[in-house]
């Protein structure tokens, strides 16, 4: 069964994730695209904050110790009110991740 902490703590992956996603340059233009427009509508930690402090929680979130635990694993934070994905545009890789033709 899942418990109110973990569901909250699945919400802050998730939108940790989408935030590395739209970042990631190599991945597909199309992905980091999809990305954006999900995160767009996704919890952000302040929606998760307010739904765990409703009268009968389905998420609780953590102390703030616990939330920097549960992001160790994305640099780039989670999804935050301020957190402005932008939408990616067809750009060339760099030199150093392209792929080398033989």
């Amino acid at each position: 069964m899942t418990t109110p902490s973990e569901r909250a703590r699945s919400l802050v992956w998730a939108g940790a994730f989408l935030v590395e996603l739209n970042k990631d340059q190599t991945l597909p233009l199309g992905i980091r695209r999809n990305a954006a427009v999900i995160a767009r509508h996704f919890p952000t930690t302040l929606d998760i904050k307010r739904m765990a402090s409703a009268p009968f929680p389905d998420v609780e979130m953590g102390s703030s110790a616990e939330l920097a635990d549960w992001l160790k694993e994305y640099p780039d934070g989670p999804l935050r009110d301020s957190t402005r994905l932008r939408f990616p545009e067809e750009q060339p890789l760099p030199k150093s991740k392209r792929k080398r033709e033989d």
